[in-house]
């Protein structure tokens, strides 16, 4: 299944009024501040369209109770936001009480508006961006500058959390769908149509953002969606039809692997040069995990697809993914242990802190838009 969601050229700025609510992190907050248009361009599908079949024993366990009486911890809802922000694609911070969300929402025509929500440790509010934003689908942080990265090539910079946002671009006109950094002049950015057109990346030296020539996928692909990595010469990219690329610093470049699989893969993220873990899938949800020799790739039918993965320092993985799926993945495990997420709405990005909280975004992703998001907690 390709990408539905759109991009394209920024337009206007329109003001907007968004209801939100927070759960048990905070009292309730009023979305305020406008948010921008711009021309849609396409993205990246987030939902299967099927329904979750039945696991094997041998590919999902069940949560069990904690041995005390008591229930495990649960999911719940932080933030609910309405068709005037959108969905949420991604969460990251620096710290558990500092956390940026990013969202969007198509307009109709090939329009999108793009929004960014920040958790203070108390309460998510609504931040203000540059005029003519569109549909922002990642955020990540190295050191003090934080990144944003979106529809149709846009790039949004700012050293520190405060202050105003920096607009880059890096000569494509493609969505981009991930971001990461080994340090605040080494920064990558990955995307693709995931229709027609060859995948791209971008990188930053600290002052200029520059298109990089990736090799020929040997596959039909048309996106890498996500990127991580543990050092400046050790970055991994993944995209569709199981595309898996590796850079391997200025001398090695990027080269492409095989990643075990032929279906999508939409998200990454690992403890180390031997641990880390992909995750993808439209209609079953599929984990590929490279053990620092090789990937291996398996199928997990009780999840309609996976979307976000994020793991912690000791090789836990959260996984999330279309109709509320939600699981963690043991370190080095093949299998997901389910969680109740407690939300039916697509789940698209995960992050966490260890030993203190895990928040999941997503929203009315598996349905037409206009979208409605929705932000999820986790105590530990």
């Amino acid at each position: 299944m390709r990408a539905t969601r759109g991009i394209g050229w920024a337009g206007v700025l329109v003001g907007g009024l968004g209801s939100a609510c927070v759960g048990d992190d905070g009292p309730a907050a009023q979305d305020t501040t406008g948010v921008a248009t711009g021309d849609a361009g396409t993205a990246e599908a987030t939902a299967g369209t099927a329904e979750a079949t039945a696991g094997t024993a041998d590919t999902v366990d069940t949560a069990a109770d904690t041995g005390t009486g008591e229930p495990p911890p649960a999911w719940g809802p932080s933030l609910d936001v309405d068709q005037a922000v959108g969905a949420f694609f991604s969460v990251w911070g620096p710290e558990p009480s500092l956390v940026y969300a990013v969202a969007g929402q198509p307009t109709g025509g090939g329009l999108s508006e793009g929004a960014l929500y920040r958790f203070d440790g108390a309460r998510w509010s609504p931040q203000p961006l540059p005029a003519g934003i569109p549909a922002l689908n990642w955020v990540f942080g190295v050191g003090s500058r934080r990144v944003l990265v979106g529809d149709f090539g846009v790039i949004l910079v700012r050293d520190g959390d405060e202050g105003e946002w920096t607009q880059h671009g890096c000569g494509t006109i493609l969505p981009l769908w991930g971001v990461w950094g080994a340090a605040a002049d080494d920064v990558w950015a990955v995307g693709g149509d995931g229709f027609h057109r060859d995948p791209v990346a971008c990188h930053f030296d600290g002052i200029t953002w520059t298109l990089v020539e990736l090799p020929e996928p040997s596959m039909e692909s048309h996106a890498l969606y996500k990127i991580w990595g543990t050092a400046a010469d050790d970055v991994w990219a993944v995209g569709d039809e199981g595309l898996l690329m590796h850079y391997g610093g200025e001398l090695e470049g990027w080269t492409e692997l095989p990643s075990g699989t032929e279906f999508d893969l939409i998200s990454v993220w690992g403890t180390g040069p031997d641990e880390v873990l992909a995750v993808g899938g439209r209609t079953t949800g599929v984990l590929s995990r490279f053990d620092g020799a090789q990937w291996t790739a398996v199928e997990v039918p009780a999840l309609a697809g996976l979307n976000g993965v994020w793991m912690a320092p000791d090789g836990t993985a959260t996984v999330v993914g279309p109709q509320g799926g939600a699981g963690v993945v043991a370190t080095g495990a093949m299998t997901v242990e389910l969680e109740d997420s407690g939300t039916p709405l697509a789940l698209h990005g995960v992050f966490g802190f260890p030993a203190v909280a895990r928040w999941a975004v997503g929203g009315s992703l598996d349905m037409a838009p206009p979208h409605v998001g929705v932000i999820l907690h986790r105590a530990p």
